[in-house]
């Protein structure tokens, strides 16, 4: 009762509900593993822009509907949807069903087919894939894969197939093979292109497996043949920055030991090492989305290998054993491209730091010399200031006599004393209180100005 309630509440209050829980809900059931009845055959696309980026959502629906449209099957309900499955062939005779899975960089069209009349791996399921149709959209095939699922009686019965026909179905000797899904099945593959230029996969069952079994098997090879085909993408990119980095670090290594010469320009310098830095920022920027892309790629596919759970079967290598062999060095080469590129950056910013801090140095040296010579020079005004002022006051002193003399001339007639003497006993005086003046007015100046400096400190 409690959950018919519950169930009814979210129906007629939606409200109640955080506007992402549906969606959150429908995203952890999305693109569910088809049920497979055995035997049946299997085609398998990926389909990818070719630049690296997130590919048009609108674009890839459309492709679908397009596929949809050339049987007169259904359309998927909703254009935000992320799988579909659709009947586009269903006759006693033959019965074809299409699952198609969109995904952050590639879309994946798979068909499955309980048509058995043509030969192990033959290639016209692949046929309904027309070139015209991909043509049509960006998306090209990053891979393909064909599946041949059959069923067995028992063990020996597969153990003789692994040692007679697929020998005769993989063109290439060194094809992985190992029990799968606790015992149930035999999982093959060599990662080789056939002529056909696809991928061969091979499932022989034991019989009772069922058939959710065989659509978990068959999904989780074709995303390990889908990822791994993916994550190599960087290696030609790795190994591209390998070759940039090279004359990179030879630069940046000329550069660095130029900068513990003496002589050394540093404003050449500086363009240099800004030139590197745009170099390495470039390459860093270019690269950036490929290696974290690969990295996400690298976990999903060591993830999907162990979630096999192979066992050995007749000492074939096992599917995580050729992965460790030709998959990992890839990987390996990618990672440490990354971190190369990380270095020469932290190597360039260390160059940019250590060349900052020798013109801070130089920088002060010269400032430290210019406030010498400028003390002097100072000291220099100071001392023509002082003789200035001497100067000043004779100057002055004179004038004043000479104003005063004849100011005080008249009374040289009733006083016994002669104009020269009235001149000469005004020089002192005169002398004496132009100095004191001049002497009180310069420290009032310095006062006033010293003031005015800790008022401009205080406001700021």
């Amino acid at each position: 009762m409690t959950n018919i309630s519950s169930a009814n509440q979210l129906t007629e209050n939606p409200s109640l509900d955080h506007h992402m829980r549906v969606p959150m809900t429908d995203e952890l059931h999305a693109r569910p593993f088809a049920k497979l009845q055995a035997p049946c055959r299997v085609a398998f696309i990926a389909l990818k822009p070719d630049e690296d980026s997130l590919h048009d959502q609108a674009l890839a629906h459309g492709q679908l509907v397009d596929f949809l449209d050339r049987f007169g099957a259904d359309h998927p309900e909703r254009p935000g949807v992320v799988y579909h499955f659709a009947t586009l062939i269903d006759n006693p005779d033959h019965r074809l069903t299409l699952k198609w899975e969109n995904h952050t960089e590639f879309a994946t069209y798979t068909l499955y087919s309980s048509n058995m009349d043509a030969e192990p791996f033959a290639p016209d399921l692949h046929d309904y894939f027309a070139p015209d149709w991909i043509a049509t959209y960006p998306g090209r095939r990053i891979t393909s894969a064909v599946v041949q699922v059959e069923i067995e009686p028992d063990i020996m019965a597969i153990e003789h197939r692994v040692n007679t026909d697929l020998r005769s179905w993989f063109m290439h000797e060194g094809f992985a093979a190992g029990w799968v899904s606790d015992h149930m099945a035999v999982l093959a593959g060599n990662f080789h292109l056939d002529q056909e230029g696809h991928i061969r996969f091979a499932l022989l069952g034991r019989k009772g497996i069922g058939p959710r079994r065989l659509g978990r098997i068959i999904q989780r090879v074709l995303e390990i043949e889908t990822y791994k085909s993916i994550a190599m993408l960087t290696l030609p990119i790795a190994r591209s920055i390998f070759s940039d980095l090279e004359g990179i670090n030879r630069e940046l290594s000329r550069t660095v030991e130029a900068m513990a010469k003496v002589d050394n320009n540093h404003k050449e310098t500086l363009q240099q090492l800004q030139k590197l830095s745009s170099q390495i920022a470039l390459l860093d920027t270019n690269s950036a989305f490929r290696f974290s892309a690969t990295r996400a790629y690298e976990r999903l596919v060591h993830d999907r290998t162990n979630i096999l759970r192979e066992g050995r079967v007749l000492g074939r290598q096992l599917f995580v054993e050729f992965m460790t062999r030709r998959f990992d060095p890839a990987m390996r080469t990618c990672h440490a491209a990354h971190e190369a590129l990380q270095n020469a950056s932290d190597r360039a910013d260390k160059a940019a730091d250590l060349l900052s801090t020798r013109v801070s140095v130089t920088t002060a040296e010269q400032n430290r010399a210019l406030l010498h010579k400028m003390d002097r020079r100072a000291e220099q005004q100071a001392r023509l200031q002082e003789t200035v002022e001497g100067i000043s006051v004779v100057a002055i002193s004179y004038y004043a006599v000479s104003l005063l003399t004849y100011l005080l001339a008249p009374l040289t007639k009733v006083l016994p004393m002669s104009k020269t003497m009235l001149a000469a006993g005004l020089v002192l005086p005169v002398a004496g209180f132009v100095w004191i003046s001049m002497h009180r007015l310069k420290e009032k100046l310095i006062r006033k100005g010293t003031d005015i400096s800790r008022d401009g400190q205080k406001d700021h």
